[in-house]
């Protein structure tokens, strides 16, 4: 790259590091840079330094030489970082931006490296591709093609992630860490050029296949040529705060701007990606071919002996096992209760809400409020626990067992997985146990009936999990218990049947029915100033605005992009406000 060249960079466009600053801004590049050859490092995506409101932060370069947006003189850039996104990562940025109605800087940070690296992409050598694919052009020509391929839990899918890295230069997504580590070490076992997003961030700059998890949809990857997504339908693809973004949407999103293939392969794909790509089901119809052992256990029936949630033929089958895992999604003692001597639900005598026992002392409910364990009505202090949380649950299974049993929730580190055979805990025991002969859902109604409307698809999707968890060794294939007296539930009788594939069916006709994903659209709002822009919604055509309910209300569109003009529309109050996207 010439000098003359270089010179011409006289002024650079920004994005301040600022979540609550959406606009850009103009910079000047300093004389002495094109002396010292700083400018060369500028580019669109180069992390710099300015300074913004008598203060130093960090931005993005958005444009070269833009067009003056005000006839003034312009402050200097203070420092160049280093390399950051490529230009096709921040226009993804600023897509994904306007897509999930959130700030681009909350998007370009994760597409940057975690530290700083003094180089640009125009610097960077340009390296060979895969081994043994160095004409790579007959696989870009086959241009954009979006196939989503239904493989079964235990089903091999390794031969599609072979057939990915033979386009070239590659992205892959998985749902864990661990997956990601695995895979990347069998990549490079092969020869392929390889690494794992984050930790090899410069590798997909100079040219590679990268592998990661949610964040890795945002990689700089060189001459990228095809992506694929490993079990779409999990939720670690999603992100909880907002802006509530998808890894599955902005890889279709860059694939479709890139031109080229991406494939997605789940057991249960997501109604989000049957409508957006060409459906292949590669597993076979018979009785849960590829789930494994599963039983749907009724607490119902006759001949049924219980202590509570815990069956006693359950019992004897967790003593044979040389580890099991139980599943119950709820901390704490207890999460109802009513009154021994007068059969009263124990509420709230504040703002009459049902209280849970979050310890043997006290009682509390959603809002906070607490008093000691009594009975409102009769002043009891005998109350009866109608469902337990794990800290009682774990309590009763070690008085049935009689061995210690080992608490795992999301807040618990101090895990001994080579300690003991019995092991208690929420769904994050689900990420955290590596294998198991047994894992019993004690209470499996709790997974399909939350106020989600994706709790079938959770469920599900904990189900896939688990199977994977008792068929990780090469030993005889553990199962999966799941207790429910919803025995006439339309997904539980297709999991009996092991037909998996019609619930997809069932559920993309219930969401056209109410206009859900990706049939319609909606976003939560809440926080301090969402009333205020709520009812500033309410008077833009064709959406509907429901609420409020624990303080968010839910905005409905039949498409997103009506969705996103109403919520442009609406001027952003002072106050706190939180927008969730189809969330």
């Amino acid at each position: 790259m010439d000098l003359s060249s270089q010179r011409k960079k006289l002024t650079v466009r920004v994005i301040p590091d600022i979540d609550g600053i959406a606009q850009e801004f103009d910079y000047a590049v300093p004389d002495d840079w094109h002396d010292s050859g700083d400018s060369e490092y500028l580019e669109v995506g180069a992390i710099v330094r300015v300074k913004f409101s008598n203060r130093s932060v960090r931005g993005w370069i958005t444009e070269i030489n833009p067009e003056p947006q005000v006839k003034m003189e312009l402050l200097p850039l203070r420092k160049v970082s280093g390399i950051g996104p490529s230009e096709e990562i921040v226009n993804l940025a600023k897509w994904a931006s306007k897509h999930w109605h959130g700030p681009v800087t909350k998007f370009l940070r994760v597409a940057s490296p975690k530290f700083m690296i003094k180089t640009s992409h125009a610097h960077i050598e340009n390296h060979r591709g895969q081994a043994g694919a160095n004409d790579t052009s007959k696989h870009i020509s086959e241009g954009f093609k979006a196939l989503a391929k239904e493989i079964p839990p235990l089903g091999d899918r390794w031969p599609l992630i072979q057939e990915t890295i033979r386009h070239g230069n590659s992205l892959i997504l998985v749902p864990s860490v661990r997956q990601a580590q695995n895979l990347v070490g069998r990549l490079k076992s092969i020869g392929i050029r390889s690494g794992l997003h984050g930790k090899d961030w410069l590798l997909g700059a100079q040219g590679g296949t990268i592998v990661g998890t949610r964040s890795a949809a945002f990689a700089s990857i060189k001459n990228l040529s095809a992506i694929l997504m490993i079990d779409e339908h999990d939720d670690a693809y999603k992100n909880e705060a907002t802006p509530t973004w998808n890894a599955r949407d902005v890889i279709f999103e860059r694939a479709r701007v890139a031109d080229i293939p991406v494939t997605f392969t789940s057991p249960m794909l997501t109604c989000e990606s049957r409508s957006e790509t060409q459906v292949k089901e590669l597993s076979q119809p018979g009785e849960h071919m590829g789930w494994g052992k599963i039983r749907v256990f009724d607490p119902n029936q006759s001949n049924y002996q219980s202590r509570g949630l815990w069956p006693s033929e359950v019992i004897d089958e967790l003593k044979d096992s040389e580890r099991s895992l139980v599943i119950l999604n709820r901390k704490g003692r207890s999460k109802l209760l009513v009154c021994s001597s007068c059969d009263e639900i124990v509420t709230c005598s504040e703002c009459m809400g049902k209280m849970h026992q979050p310890n043997e002392d006290s009682l509390s409910c959603s809002e906070g409020h607490q008093r000691p364990v009594v009975c409102s009505f009769c002043l009891s202090t005998n109350l009866k626990n109608l469902r337990v949380g794990i800290t009682r649950a774990k309590e009763e299974l070690e008085a049935l067992l009689q061995e210690e049993v080992q608490e795992i929730h999301s807040s618990g580190s101090n895990i001994n997985l080579q300690r003991g055979k019995y092991y208690l805990g929420t769904n994050a025991a689900l990420h955290r146990v590596d294998w198991a002969d047994i894992i019993f859902f004690a209470d499996y109604d709790q997974e399909l009936y939350t106020t989600n409307y994706r709790s079938e698809e959770i469920a599900l999707s904990n189900l896939v999990r688990a199977v994977r968890i008792v068929n990780a060794r090469s030993r005889p294939a553990g199962q999966v218990i799941l207790q429910t007296r919803s025995q006439k539930n339309k997904l539980i009788e297709l999991i009996r049947e092991g037909n998996f594939s019609k619930w997809s069916e069932l559920n993309a006709d219930r969401r056209k029915l109410l206009l859900l994903p990706p049939y319609g659209s909606y976003a939560e709002v809440s926080g301090s100033g969402a009333n205020k822009y709520a009812e500033g919604l309410k008077f833009c055509d064709g959406i509907e605005v429901l609420g409020p309910s624990n303080g968010s209300w839910l905005v409905k569109a039949k498409s997103h992009s009506q969705l996103l003009q109403s919520l442009s529309s609406v001027p952003r109050p002072k106050e706190q406000l939180r927008i969730a996207v189809n969330g």
